[in-house]
C-alpha cells in the first residue's frame, strides 16, 4: 500500500488510488514493527517518505492529541497506526464496545483535520476464539470503512473518497 500511494500507482489491489502521498507516518505498537516496516519499504519508496514512530502509554492525557499536532508538523498525507490494540492505554478492554467507540473518537480529529487514518488490527489465529469488537465487528461504526471483513479500518477525511471504494464493490487486504 505504502509503495502504491508513495509511488503513485493508479490503483492498489484492483482500488483506484485517488491521490498521490507524499509522506506516510506510521504509529507502531509492536517489538521489531520498525525495523520490518524499514526492510520492506528500503528501496520501494521514495527516501524520506515515511516516518515511523513508537506509540507509548496512550492513557497519558492529551496523547493523541499530542500525535495529532505532530501528524500536522510532520506533514502527513495518511496516519497508519498498526495495531489497535497495542495502542489501547491502560484498562481499556479489547472485547467492549465502549473501547472500540473511544478508539475510533480518539483517531477521529485527526481523520477531521484531512489526514486519513488507517488503523490495522489482526485476526486472531486458529478457530477465531477471542475475536474482539475491534476485530470482528459485523457492523462497523459510521465513519469507518473495513477494507478487509473487519481486521484493517480506514477513516477518510471526505466522503468522495468513500464513494469511490463504495461504487466499485471490492475490499482488500493488507
Amino acid at each position: 500500500m505504502s509503495a502504491a500511494l508513495l509511488n503513485g500507482a493508479d490503483e492498489f489491489l484492483g482500488l483506484p488510488v485517488l491521490r498521490l502521498c507524499r509522506h506516510i507516518v506510521f504509529g507502531l505498537t509492536d517489538d521489531g514493527a520498525e525495523g520490518e516496516l524499514r526492510e520492506r519499504l528500503h528501496g520501494a519508496v521514495p527516501r524520506d517518505s515515511v516516518t515511523v514512530f513508537p506509540v507509548e502509554d496512550t492513557s497519558q492525557p492529551g496523547y493523541w492529541q499530542g500525535v495529532h499536532d505532530d501528524l500536522l508538523t510532520l506533514g502527513a498525507d495518511i496516519f497508519v497506526l498498526d495495531n489497535v490494540p497495542g495502542a489501547l492505554g491502560d484498562g481499556e478492554d479489547v472485547a467492549s464496545s465502549v473501547t472500540a467507540r473511544n478508539t475510533i473518537d480518539k483517531l477521529k480529529p485527526i481523520s477531521k483535520s484531512g489526514i486519513p487514518v488507517l488503523a490495522v488490527t489482526h485476526t486472531p489465529k486458529g478457530n477465531g476464539e477471542g475475536l474482539t469488537r475491534l476485530c470482528g465487528r459485523a457492523k462497523t461504526p459510521p465513519g469507518v470503512i473495513p477494507l478487509r471483513p473487519s481486521c484493517v479500518y480506514s477513516m477518510l477525511p471526505k466522503p468522495t473518497a468513500w464513494s469511490a471504494l463504495q461504487a466499485s464493490g471490492r475490499r482488500g487486504t493488507t
